[in-house]
């Protein structure tokens, strides 16, 4: 099973707090993803890069495949 298709089985996923997760995508220099990274308190994030909730990192993933 790919990683897309994980996420679809899992859409809606939340912490015991209820939190939803968000996840950060890294590309490489030819604007290519090759990294996708699920954070599990994704308000506690500090770094540069968007926190994408399910939905919107399933339309990056089927965007790019």
């Amino acid at each position: 099973m790919n990683t897309l298709a994980i996420i679809k089985r899992t859409e809606g996923c939340k912490d015991k707090d209820g939190v939803p997760r968000g996840w950060i995508i890294y590309y490489d220099k030819n604007d290519k993803i090759y990294e996708v990274k699920s954070l599990f308190q994704p308000q506690d994030y500090k770094g540069s890069r968007p926190v994408y909730s399910d939905k919107e990192l399933i339309n990056i993933l089927e965007k790019h495949i």
